[in-house]
């Protein structure tokens, strides 16, 4: 039986594809880590965490402690607290395959070329996958939830309480930060009275783009990529980390046609540290009250 291994195309293949489908990467790193030939047994990652915080305390000038009576058994800088690291890792998430069949005689095409358009489909596939694993991890993972009208002066005030939030949970201001929005809290934002050009906006109404707001670059998004309910996503870059390993990519004669069967193999992973979720938060815009009939 002819077998025809593709695993490390496939795996030079994905990162680029993802890097152009991918609406969350600026979260997780910015870039798909990608490994061929994973086993049974191998875990995404292996971290040695130390969250230890530190303890500013009392220095002693007592002239017992350090000295006289407390020669040898005390110390002018206090208690000493050690300092661990302990082991932990990320594993993968239960692996997923694809099984498809190219027939000699049904397939109207060049059976090889079929195979690398398949490739790429197959690594267009797994992208959009894992785009809903990412907005359920980027749910999850959010610190708040912030609560308001959809309407332009509601997006305006979730912004604001995202912008002090971020400010209070002392996330520097040099790390990137990234709005996921909904096109109908994208279009309220461009045609806000706050983004105008007297206001040094970068909002375009004419080609309906604007790039950021109260500091958070945008990223729009279909609605399908947000969980129930949920409009926005704020997040801080490089919180997290995303991997994909491939166990398989393969193309074999057939026993049950005339032709080829193509198979892929692969399990992916995602990682958010806990002290990390302060720097995500996520809102849920409900559309205002009616008023009622004069």
């Amino acid at each position: 039986m002819a077998i025809k291994i593709y695993t490390k195309q496939y795996a030079g293949m994905l990162p680029d594809i993802f890097e152009a489908k991918s609406h969350f990467l600026r979260t997780f790193g910015g870039r798909l880590q990608v490994v061929d030939g994973i086993k049974e047994t191998d875990v995404f990652m292996e971290l040695k965490v130390s969250d230890a915080d530190v303890v500013i305390q009392d220095y002693s000038t007592d002239p017992n402690v350090a000295f006289g009576s407390g020669t040898g058994n005390s110390s002018r800088f206090g208690p000493r607290h050690e300092i661990k690291s302990v082991n932990e890792q990320v594993e993968y998430d239960a692996p997923l395959a694809i099984h498809e069949g190219i027939d000699d005689f049904t397939v109207n095409d060049i059976p090889d070329q079929v195979v690398a358009e398949r490739l790429a489909k197959h690594a267009e596939a797994w992208t959009e996958h894992l785009n809903g694993v990412f907005s359920e991890t980027i749910s999850a993972s959010a610190s708040e939830t912030l609560t308001g009208e959809l309407t332009a002066e509601g997006v305006t005030k979730v912004f604001n309480e995202a912008r002090s939030k971020f400010t209070n949970n002392k996330i520097s201001k040099t790390i990137g930060r990234t709005a996921y929005v909904t096109s109908e809290v994208y279009n309220l934002l461009v045609d806000s009275g706050l983004t105008t050009t007297a206001k040094r906006s970068s909002a375009n109404v004419d080609s309906g783009e604007i790039e950021r707001f109260k500091g958070f670059v945008l990223e729009e998004l279909a609605d399908e990529y947000f969980q129930t309910g949920e409009n926005i996503y704020f997040a801080a870059d490089n919180v997290g980390v995303a991997g994909i390993g491939i166990n398989v990519a393969r193309t074999m004669d057939s026993e049950d046609f005339a032709g080829v069967a193509l198979q892929g193999a692969a399990k992916y992973a995602k990682y958010i540290p806990e002290k990390n979720r302060a720097a995500i938060l996520k809102a849920t815009l409900t559309e205002p009250a009616e008023e009622p009939a004069a």
